[in-house]
């Protein structure tokens, strides 16, 4: 089951996260990886394997991910 609703500290948090992916090397970019989808994020779901910021926020403005208090 793939997780389309996210708090807004989770979302804070995959937006933290993604930020710190896109300048890591590459060696680090897993970990990174893994401690998004420990948050229920799997860009891959949607179809980003070279996720961005404004991904994210794309698929919030779209709907396709909520953010809930």
């Amino acid at each position: 089951m793939v997780k389309t609703e996210f708090t807004r500290s989770e979302a804070e948090a995959i937006r933290r996260l993604i930020e710190k992916r896109t300048v890591a090397e590459r060696s680090e970019q897993k970990k990174i990886r893994d401690k998004m989808r420990r948050l229920g994020f799997y860009g891959s779901h949607w179809g980003i394997y070279d996720c961005q910021v404004a991904d994210f926020d794309n698929l919030i403005s779209s709907g396709e991910i909520k953010i809930i208090d």
